[in-house]
């Protein structure tokens, strides 16, 4: 599979957090013209360890006018992307300048409200790692500048 290819008619989902700790996302749309040949295809997705017991909290449930959602630092809401297909991860340079990944540490865990399972990691092939939750790397918006922002959204 190659994922180096020019995308158009991106569409971005704020990721939304169901009670049973399932995960959904709510549609949301943007451009990126950036097929770099940097984007080739990443090695495939790690399974969630076990994190520390002192690990950093990557994610958890927040609250937004879209309804419940994951956020990440500082409350930043988290969203998925859908040309990002089993859980590989096609936003890289221009893109993750506008949609930072969530990167994480070794010793990461999620808020306790949300289920460790659906959780994993992918490397990014730069020496970073991203959040992955089920098939959805997980990335921020650079338009949200506080908790419950969600420009993101439809952008």
């Amino acid at each position: 599979m190659t994922i180096n290819r020019t995308r158009t008619n991106r569409t971005r989902f704020a990721a939304s957090l169901l009670a049973a700790g399932a995960l959904a996302l709510a549609a949301c749309g943007g451009d990126d013209d950036s097929g770099d040949a940097a984007a080739a295809e990443p090695p495939p997705t790690t399974a969630a360890a076990a994190p520390a017991v002192n690990a950093e909290i990557a994610v958890t449930a927040g609250t937004s006018s879209l309804g419940d959602i994951l956020v990440g630092e500082n409350g930043l809401t988290v969203y998925g992307f859908t040309n990002d297909i089993d859980a590989r991860p096609t936003c890289f340079d221009a893109c993750a300048d506008a949609w930072p990944p969530v990167l994480v540490g070794p010793d990461w865990n999620v808020g306790p409200d949300l289920d460790l399972g659906i959780f994993a990691t992918i490397d990014r092939g730069d020496g970073t790692t991203q959040l992955v939750a089920g098939k959805w790397p997980l990335y921020y918006f650079a338009g949200d500048a506080a908790p419950g922002d969600v420009n993101g959204q439809n952008s």
